[in-house]
């Protein structure tokens, strides 16, 4: 795969969290036990959700040497629009200079955004509607919970990706499974902004509001679930994986998904404690960390699954 991500150059740290908090519920450690996580990035009060992907994308042309011109497809798959209108991925379209006979479309789906993006991207290229597409995944996630209680704030960071999907690739990315719980639309929302509670006078507050318990309920039931799926659906199974990456939540879920699965930890990656919970970014950033680590090789497959906020979750396998 042709993938690349960027992170802001600033880290927050436990200690800062545990500064404001200035409890024990909340100490450095504490932190770590409850999410797995010991830094993650923050964007540069300058840099909207646009600069964030434009920056992966640039990443992922300069390291391929890709020529812009040839992208006949742009896809954003992001939840922290620059502006409500237009769409962010026409921002982002201008900041690389794309051609005006580049299409362009946005995706508004949160931590299961990159397999659906995939979904989108290879069905496009199948079906010869176009030649070549540069998924991005991009989203703000420390500003987006910047204001949220303390349980929610030490887990999100900022972060994006780029992947390019051709002829080269689309054929070695799986069946993809996706599914919806429309039911579970309040498990995880911003009240404030939209048509049914429109910002006014009163309105004190727009964070993100999340029932942390039923979220990590969703996850354990939908996810090896769906796991099983997608091995079904390519006709495989768990010994015929090499990797196996999710979404990087937090490291609780990470681990209980796992147990569920009875993997054993050395073929899941975890790459969390660095990095935070990036939301769609989070799978294509760990595929790619694991990469330049030498841990994923050419010729491994590696299933992925995302979930999140919608509800939704989607996965697929992809040889590398």
């Amino acid at each position: 795969m042709k993938l690349a991500y960027y992170l802001p150059d600033e880290t927050i740290d436990n200690g800062y969290f545990a500064s404001l908090a200035k409890s024990d519920e909340y100490s450095c450690e504490q932190i770590y036990q409850k999410s797995g996580i010991k830094y993650r990035h923050k964007a540069a009060p300058n840099e909207l959700t646009s600069d964030l992907a434009a920056k992966a994308a640039l990443n992922l042309i300069n390291e391929y040497d890709i020529d812009s011109a040839s992208i006949d497809m742009l896809l954003l798959c992001t939840q922290s629009p620059d502006y409500l209108q237009p769409a962010t991925i026409y921002q982002l379209h201008n900041k690389l200079n794309l051609p005006k006979s580049t299409n362009a479309m946005e995706i508004n789906i949160a931590c299961s955004g990159y397999a659906h993006g995939l979904l989108i991207a290879k069905s496009l290229i199948i079906s010869k509607s176009v030649k070549r597409v540069l998924l991005c995944t991009a989203d703000m996630c420390y500003k987006m919970f910047e204001n949220s209680d303390m349980a929610q704030r030490i887990l999100f960071g900022d972060g994006a990706s780029a992947t390019i999907i051709d002829d080269s690739n689309a054929y070695k990315i799986g069946q993809i499974i996706c599914g919806t719980d429309g039911g579970g639309f309040f498990s995880m929302y911003k009240k404030y902004g939209g048509y049914a509670n429109p910002f006014n006078a009163q309105t004190t507050s727009n964070t993100l509001t999340m029932n942390g318990p039923e979220i990590f309920l969703f996850a354990i039931r939908e996810v090896p679930n769906l796991v099983r799926q997608i091995l079904k659906a390519n006709n495989l199974n768990l010994d015929d994986i090499d990797y196996f990456i999710f979404h990087q939540a937090n490291l609780l879920i990470l681990k209980a998904i796992a147990k569920s699965l009875k993997l054993d930890d050395s073929k899941v990656i975890f790459d969390i404690e660095n990095v935070g919970n990036t939301s769609s970014s989070s799978i294509p950033i760990a595929l790619k960390r694991a990469i330049e680590n030498n841990k994923i090789k050419s010729t491994n497959k590696v299933l992925i699954a995302g979930f999140g906020i919608g509800l939704a979750w989607s996965g697929t396998i992809i040889t590398i």
